[in-house]
């Protein structure tokens, strides 16, 4: 049996998919009944918060294999503190879990806390496995409202060139990482095969969508105080604009073949990825 947390994201769905295709058991855990309700027939459901002794100890029980999508802004990672918990007094492992790339950098926030994140497991005595991705192309996501009322992007990243991930492609690497040997202990840093900037990435949008789309230069801490001032907590959104200034002037962008190597498939691109998502920007 195996544990799928988050399963209703855009990793964790995709997960959940490759796993039944594989016929292998699949558990969720999920605060919302009606957001597994769609899931396939045989998939179990353990409804209920992650905070929850009681709900973790059910959601662990009989599973052999856990995967674990961090929660980033939780006090003391209390969730996924608990969950390495339980999932070892049940037996239940290895776990898989999503990190960052930006683990590996604790003077950023982000990085800091998927990095304690890791480090809950490394120390547990469970066996484990360490997806760590750049960033994903479902976060030009973000840009939908201002294309589709101002047909703009604002970008903060300049000309600077990055891989974007496809979900999809993470969910297949974590189902190699579950359904395969010789995976304990490793760390895979994970990337789409495309380096791109984010004009780049807006011209495909365009072509994709078949709507010109302008793609702003903003500074940085410009984009910053604006993305404050649309409720984002302050403490995140400084830590995405040390991020955005790093790829801004960064002359060697991070990439790695991790994704084709691992499943043995090409990386998904960002234009395909832009054709399946193509109605979240009209």
């Amino acid at each position: 049996m195996i544990l799928v947390t988050g399963a209703t994201g855009n990793i964790g769905s995709q997960l959940v998919k490759l796993l039944v295709a594989k016929g292998l058991p699949v558990r969720v855990i999920s605060r919302d009944e009606k957001k597994v309700s769609h899931l396939d027939p045989g998939v179990q459901r353990v409804i209920g918060d992650r905070h929850d002794p009681s709900v973790v100890r059910k959601a662990v029980q009989g599973a052999d294999k856990v995967f674990m999508l961090a929660m980033i802004f939780d006090k003391n990672h209390e969730g996924d503190r608990l969950l390495v918990k339980e999932a070892k007094q049940a037996g239940a492992g290895p776990i898989v879990m999503v990190s960052s790339a930006q683990a590996q950098d604790e003077t950023n926030l982000i990085g800091r806390l998927h990095r304690e994140k890791e480090e809950l497991l490394e120390q547990s005595g469970i066996s484990w496995t360490l997806l760590r991705p750049g960033g994903f192309m479902s976060n030009s996501l973000q840009w939908a409202d201002t294309i589709k009322s101002q047909s703009k992007v604002f970008n903060p990243m300049g000309n600077g060139k990055t891989a974007p991930i496809s979900p999809y492609d993470i969910a297949g690497v974590a189902a190699v990482a579950l359904t395969g040997p010789g995976h304990e202990g490793k760390v895979y840093y994970l990337t789409g095969g495309e380096l791109l900037s984010n004009p780049e990435q807006v011209d495909i949008l365009s072509k994709v969508i078949g709507k010109p789309i302008e793609c702003v230069d903003t500074p940085v801490e410009v984009a910053a105080e604006r993305a404050i001032a649309s409720g984002l907590p302050e403490p995140l959104v400084r830590s995405l604009a040390d991020i955005w200034a790093q790829v801004r002037k960064e002359p060697s962008p991070f990439q790695t073949d991790e994704v084709e190597r691992l499943t043995g498939g090409p990386a998904q691109t960002f234009e395909t990825w832009s054709y399946e998502h193509r109605t979240a920007f009209l």
